[in-house]
């Protein structure tokens, strides 16, 4: 490389690294107005709270509706009405890095909200209340998670989910086999397949993927028994008070004006029916709220 060549790679490089510095050192919102751009992170298959579609490759899904109201209120706020979303992939292992290392303002998942998690991000109130639950064939006989001693349970790696089954493995001394899959609509198929004995994953989580299936949906059920209840909500950095309470003002007037629960509808209703809501999900309803769970296993 001639002398004139490095010297230029040296200049831009620090010019790079100089610019990156402010942008670093600015909250969220001051961030969004000098780059004019939303960084909404989503998952690719998290059905149906957040995924790319195969066909449009729109990305879309229940949080990823709510967010984009988020981003409308942002534009409000700073009077920017040519503000734009950027979309970024984020995954099960880095989503929570990506927020609070600055690759993404929102993460627009279906993420649970654990008072572990509160410790390195922020969370809007709860948009949605799940609890983790066994998918099995309704032939396997499967009755109790004692029947499932020593049976193949798909389920996705480094979630909280993992963390529960090995908790449970802990505390009731039991042995499962683990088929470690990328998604929840993996388990489903990992099920379907008969690669797998048991789905375990959040009910909403299982629910869309099992209705695809068609009718061979009513060929499995799930097992009573439930190892968690847990809140979902959009993550964000602790950066940002002034962006935290933006985000809450919208998630609170959605619950409170009841487009939350016309979105529940959107996203949870199939030609099969639609998800019952839950006890928990309509108490998140009634009161909203951004605590964290504590994880246990029960």
């Amino acid at each position: 490389m001639s002398t004139p060549s490095k010297l230029r790679q040296w200049a831009l490089m620090a010019a790079l690294s100089l610019a990156t510095v402010p942008a670093l050192a600015q909250d969220t919102i001051s961030r969004i107005a000098s780059s004019g751009e939303l960084r909404l992170g989503h998952r690719e298959k998290s059905l149906p709270f957040s995924y790319k579609d195969s066909a449009s490759g729109k990305v879309q899904g229940y949080t990823v509706d709510i967010c984009l109201q988020i981003f409308e209120e942002i534009k409000k706020e700073l009077k920017r009405p040519d503000l734009r979303v950027n979309y970024l992939l984020v995954d099960g292992k880095n989503r929570i890095t990506d927020v609070k290392n600055n690759v993404v303002d929102l993460e627009c998942g279906g993420t649970a909200n654990t008072a572990a998690r509160q410790k390195e991000i922020s969370f809007s109130h709860h948009i949605f209340v799940a609890s983790s639950a066994f998918l099995v064939r309704k032939s396997s006989n499967i009755k109790t998670l004692d029947d499932l001693q020593g049976k193949k349970i798909a389920v996705q790696g480094k979630t909280t989910n993992e963390n529960l089954l090995r908790a449970n493995e802990r505390t009731f001394n039991r042995k499962f086999n683990y088929v470690l899959v990328e998604s929840t609509l993996d388990a489903v198929n990992a099920l379907a397949k008969g690669e797998a004995d048991a789905a375990f994953a959040d009910d909403a989580g299982i629910w869309i993927p099992l209705t695809r299936l068609g009718k061979s949906m009513d060929d499995y059920h799930f097992l009573e028994k439930r190892l968690s209840v847990e809140p979902y909500s959009i993550g964000l950095r602790k950066d940002g008070p002034k962006f935290k309470e933006l985000v809450d003002r919208v998630t609170r007037r959605m619950i409170q004006n009841g487009e939350m629960a016309a979105l529940y509808k959107k996203w949870f209703s199939s030609e099969q029916g639609t998800l019952p809501i839950s006890i928990f999900m309509k108490e998140a309803l009634r009161r909203p709220s951004d605590i964290g769970v504590e994880q246990i296993a029960f």
